[in-house]
């Protein structure tokens, strides 16, 4: 079983269904590498200056990710 800390997450924009980001923790910059995706997959519904977080995650999808594809095979 996989250590749960070791998840990798992985955020797809729903409007394009293109893969945004791949990570262990969101943080603030992959956050706003998101939020500019969105900005600029979906100019009619604009996020606004600062949007919330909540704003942001309804228009992706966060999926998790096997690590097995990081490790090379032996």
């Amino acid at each position: 079983m996989a250590d749960k800390l070791s998840r990798m997450f992985e955020v797809i924009c729903k409007g394009c269904h293109r893969p945004l980001v791949t990570f262990e923790r969101i943080r603030d910059p992959e956050i706003a590498m998101v939020a500019d995706h969105l900005q600029a997959c979906a100019p009619s519904e604009p996020l606004g200056d600062a949007p919330m977080l909540g704003e942001i995650m309804r228009r992706v999808r966060v999926a998790v990710m096997d690590r097995a594809w990081q490790t090379p095979d032996a």
